[in-house]
């Protein structure tokens, strides 16, 4: 997963944990994700780890971040560790695409539109730039418990310089050509269940444009894939509760 774009098959477990410290409209983040696959990867499927047996980390992002709430909106400004476990020689992702990448964003909350957008700089491996902008609608919410919301998720990649460098014919890029990369389009669903967990769960669909996101393993191309997802938020304690 990359800039949220989907470029890999089967199971996927994406386990992640983070802290927040939060002092009036000022607040800190720092987390970890680790991508698993958990499904069997034969030779010519799309796969971060490489051909194995199954249950194999193949990347950890580590991530900060620092966020200033002024009334509906939210801006947003960090870095991420991009660190890659596969196995180059077995058609995985090794560890020379690793990379690091500063961000910043905007969002804002409304009762019927949640749009966000962002820039992305890879600053040692590619230095280019993303962009992407996503839009979340709210279209129903059930006010009594169990707590329940349902959205509807768009969102479109824009690639401005993390493409092939002409004057580095060697340099490795994340996409083939400037433009747009990819666009999405999902819903979602969240229950709140007691009170320190939300279970969501939903479907997205991508449209591929842009050469490297329609890779689907060697020699093979996707213009348009779909997926199931399912998660579980659990809050472990909040200093401001004393808990």
């Amino acid at each position: 997963m990359w800039h949220g774009i989907s470029r890999a098959a089967g199971l996927v477990a994406q386990p992640s944990l983070a802290v927040e410290l939060r002092v009036r409209r000022l607040s800190l983040q720092s987390g970890a994700v680790l991508h698993y696959e958990l499904d069997r990867v034969s030779a010519g499927e799309l796969s971060e780890t490489g051909v194995s047996g199954g249950r194999h980390l193949g990347e950890q992002d580590l991530w900060g971040q620092a966020s200033l709430v002024l009334g509906p909106t939210r801006l947003h400004a960090g870095l991420v560790r991009y660190v890659f476990r596969g196995d180059s020689g077995t058609g995985g992702v090794g560890s020379a695409r690793n990379t690091t990448e500063v961000f910043a964003s905007l969002s804002t909350t409304s009762r019927y539109l949640n749009p966000t957008f962002e820039a992305w700089w890879d600053v040692e491996r590619v230095h280019g730039a993303f962009l992407r902008a996503s839009l979340d609608l709210p279209v129903l919410g059930w006010p009594f418990p169990p707590y329940a919301f349902v959205f509807v998720q768009t969102e479109m990649g824009l690639n401005v310089g993390q493409g092939p460098n002409p004057a580095r014919p060697g340099e490795l890029a994340n996409f083939a050509s400037r433009g747009i990369t990819h666009v999405g389009l999902g819903f979602g669903t969240e229950v709140r269940v007691g009170r320190s967990a939300t279970l969501a769960f939903g479907a997205r669909s991508q449209l591929n444009t842009d050469d490297a996101t329609k890779v689907d393993g060697p020699g093979r191309t996707r213009d348009f894939v779909v997926w199931l997802w399912t998660g579980i938020t659990i809050v472990l304690g909040d200093a401001r509760r004393g808990q």
